[in-house]
C-alpha cells in the first residue's frame, strides 16, 4: 500500500487507494524512518488470521530489562503457517495478494518485515510452533533464522510474538515518541483489527473500535472508538459512508485489483451535533496533511 496524505477541514477521515504517492508524501519518509517498522507490524496484524472466537487484538510493548532497550509485539493469530515462515525469511516471497479481486491485503511488499532490522540487531520470533531469532550481525542474518527458545519472561503463549532488542537510545526514544502517537482512528480504516494495546514503560493506553452496520438513530453504519488510559476512557462516535470505486486502471503493485473502497467517517457528538475540527486522511494507516475540505451541507 502506498500511502499518501491529506487532511479534512471538518471531522473526516477517507480511506483510499492510490499508486502514486506525491512527493511530499510521508510514505516517502515512513520507509527511510527507521521506526516505520511499527506501521508495518500492524498491517501484519491486520492482514492475519484469527480464531473464530478471539477478539483480534495486537499488543506493543516498550520497556527495559537489565538496561537493555527491548520491544514487543504480541498477536493473538492462529500461528504461521510454513508458508508464512518461508515468506518472513526470504525477500520478495509475499504470500500476500488479492483475497477478492477487490482490496487484497493492506501489505504487498514481502519485505517489510526487514524494516526491523533499522533498529535491531537481534530479534526473536515465536509462532505456533516455531520459535526462532534472527542476528543481523551473521552471515545472511537477516534471512537465517537460528532455532531458539522465546526469551521464558517475555512469552505470551498462543501469540505470534517479536522482541526486538534495540540498538540504539536515539531508536528507544524514537520509537517511545511515536507509540505515544498513535492515533485511535487507525482502527476505523484497518480491517480485522478490533483492539490496539499500547505499553510504554508500564504505562498502558488501549484502543478499541465497535461498529454497528444498522444503526437506526443514525441512519446506517456507526462506529464507535474509545481510547482508554489508567486515568480516563475517551470515546468518538463515527458516522460512516462507503463507495466502491470499479474498473481501476492496472497497477503492476497491485495486480489483480480493479476495485476500491472509499471511506468516510464523520465524527459526531450526537444525531444532528458534527464534531468540526480537521481530522486526518488515511490509506489503511494514517498520513499526513496535504489538504482536503469537506464542507458540511443541512
Amino acid at each position: 500500500m502506498r500511502l499518501l496524505t491529506c487532511e479534512c477541514s471538518v471531522g473526516t477521515a477517507v480511506e483510499y487507494q492510490c499508486s502514486k504517492p506525491s512527493r511530499n508524501s510521508l510514505s516517502d519518509q515512513l520507509y527511510t524512518t527507521p521506526t516505520h517498522f511499527l506501521l508495518e507490524l500492524i498491517q501484519n496484524a491486520d492482514d492475519n488470521t484469527y480464531p473464530g472466537r478471539v477478539v483480534p487484538r495486537l499488543h506493543l510493548s516498550l520497556y527495559k530489562k537489565a538496561r537493555k532497550g527491548l520491544f514487543r509485539s504480541d498477536c493473538n493469530e492462529t500461528g504461521f503457517t510454513f508458508g508464512q515462515l518461508d515468506a518472513l525469511t526470504r525477500i520478495g516471497k509475499s504470500r500476500k495478494g488479492a483475497a477478492d479481486g477487490c482490496k487484497g491485503y493492506i501489505g504487498e511488499k514481502g519485505i517489510g518485515f526487514k524494516s526491523v532490522f533499522k533498529v535491531a540487531d537481534v530479534v526473536h520470533v515465536a509462532s505456533g510452533y516455531y520459535e526462532f531469532k534472527f542476528n543481523r550481525r551473521d552471515t545472511i542474518g537477516m534471512m537465517l533464522p537460528i532455532p531458539c527458545s522465546f526469551p521464558s519472561d517475555d512469552r505470551v503463549n498462543g501469540h505470534t510474538q517479536f522482541l526486538l532488542e534495540l540498538k540504539r537510545n536515539s531508536d528507544y526514544a524514537q520509537i517511545r515518541e511515536d507509540l505515544r502517537g498513535i492515533r485511535s482512528e487507525i482502527l476505523l480504516f484497518i480491517r480485522k483489527l478490533k483492539q490496539l494495546d499500547v505499553s510504554i514503560h508500564g504505562e498502558q493506553i488501549v484502543y478499541k473500535v465497535r461498529t454497528k452496520h444498522r444503526d437506526f438513530g443514525f441512519g446506517g453504519e456507526t462506529v464507535d472508538i474509545s481510547e482508554t488510559t489508567d486515568r480516563e476512557t475517551k470515546k468518538t462516535k463515527y458516522m460512516i459512508e462507503r463507495l466502491t470505486v470499479e474498473d481501476l486502471p492496472s497497477d503492476p503493485h497491485r495486480e489483480g485489483i480493479a476495485t476500491s473502497e472509499v471511506v468516510v467517517a464523520f465524527a459526531v457528538r450526537d444525531q444532528t451535533t458534527p464534531i468540526v475540527k480537521a481530522q486526518p486522511v488515511f490509506a489503511f494507516l494514517p498520513i499526513h496533511d496535504c489538504g482536503f475540505p469537506v464542507r458540511l451541507t443541512p
